[in-house]
């Protein structure tokens, strides 16, 4: 299922790529560093992870944007002989409005939740997840941001305040 995700997401960014668009167009990578907050503070430590993001201008300031990725969450708590992980990838879409360097960026979309016990224990759910988020970009390449993400579920909600550091790569062809 994960892959049929990952194949659709990477179809959809290179077939937005091909179009002629008015604005800036970027494809963005790099790691996220994910705290948690709330009840999901409570029982799980800082995740770590990456994304992957694609950026199609719509104008001279903004642009539409597609971002997925993945981070793992270890379980809080000294167990000793009891380990357990969830794990996140969103699939969002969402406009990125730009102030000279400074953005803003709403998201919406869906993630996939999956919870693992070293015991063999694995349960795999998603939910409806939004975000928001701000950063700067540094010559139009490396960026720097941080978001707060929110989702899930019948009581269960995997929210989490991230930081990214990445690196832009212009779609946008030389003059």
């Amino acid at each position: 299922m994960r892959k049929m995700y990952m194949v659709l997401l990477a179809t959809i960014l290179i077939s937005a790529s091909s179009f002629g668009q008015k604005g800036k167009s970027f494809i963005g990578a790099g790691a996220d560093l994910s705290l948690p907050t709330g009840e999901f503070g409570d029982l799980f430590k800082t995740g770590t992870g990456f994304y992957i993001k694609g950026m199609f201008g719509v104008g001279t300031t903004g642009q539409v944007t597609l971002t997925s990725g993945f981070s793992k969450f270890k379980e809080a708590g000294d167990w000793e002989d009891f380990v357990a992980t969830e794990s996140a990838v969103p699939l969002l879409i969402g406009y990125r409005h730009n102030f000279n360097g400074f953005f803003v960026e709403p998201q919406l979309g869906y993630s996939i939740y999956n919870y693992k016990e070293n015991t063999g224990w694995t349960d795999t759910d998603g939910a409806f997840t939004w975000a928001a988020g701000i950063g700067y970009v540094f010559n139009n390449k490396i960026e720097v941001g941080a978001r707060y993400q929110s989702g899930g579920k019948d009581g269960w909600n995997v929210q989490m305040f991230g930081l990214r550091l990445g690196y832009n790569f212009s779609l946008n062809a030389s003059k």
